[in-house]
């Protein structure tokens, strides 16, 4: 069944407002790639669950050819296998995504400068959008009407915010105190043994 990213648009903006819960896959809370499923899944599109077998699920595209409706792969510390994020491309330098815990799904500003992009996808059946590529959308517009010092400015501050936003994560600070107390535990077990011998 041939799907148009206009669709998946369309589709993915209903949701927005609701919760971002790691491990939901809808229909009241999200994560990432549970959004990105459940988007699919309405439009008749069977995806894998996860951001990491979604990028193996998808046709790989280059950001040249990136419509809206398409996904981008991205990957932040503290994720698990990469990439460990996704959002739909929604066209004019925005995308959809269900972001992080604590948050809400939303749309946000997105740049193909951003540092954490792994790669892009089009859904398989997708027909792509009639709304243009990257080359056709607002932040070429922006992009015209600022200088790129400027822009790598607003990049690098949204930058900074997600990475506060993953410190204040209380999902992180579990997987950074686990992290620590496996290697005490480690290093406490080497060293009783070498003791012993």
């Amino acid at each position: 069944m041939a799907i148009s990213g206009d669709q998946i648009i369309a589709e993915g903006r209903k949701f927005l407002g609701l919760p971002y819960v790691f491990g939901a896959a809808g229909p009241k809370s999200f994560d990432c790639s549970g959004l990105v499923q459940y988007v699919l899944k309405q439009l008749g599109v069977s995806a894998p669950r996860t951001s990491n077998a979604q990028w193996g699920w998808v046709k790989k595209i280059q950001q040249a050819d990136l419509q809206p409706g398409d996904l981008i792969f991205e990957q932040w510390p503290g994720d698990g296998p990469a990439p460990g994020h996704v959002v739909i491309y929604a066209g004019g330098g925005q995308v959809i995504e269900a972001p992080h815990t604590g948050a809400d799904v939303r749309i946000r500003a997105w740049s193909p400068n951003e540092t954490t992009i792994v790669g892009y996808g089009r859904v398989p059946g997708s027909s792509g959008s009639t709304g243009g590529g990257t080359s056709g959308g607002g932040l070429n517009l922006l992009s015209l009407a600022l200088p790129q010092p400027v822009l790598d400015m607003f990049a690098d501050a949204e930058h900074a915010l997600q990475a506060m936003m993953w410190i204040l994560n209380p999902e992180n600070w579990v997987r950074i105190i686990a992290g620590v107390f496996g290697v005490f535990f480690a290093v406490g077990g080497i060293t009783m043994l070498v003791g012993a011998a």
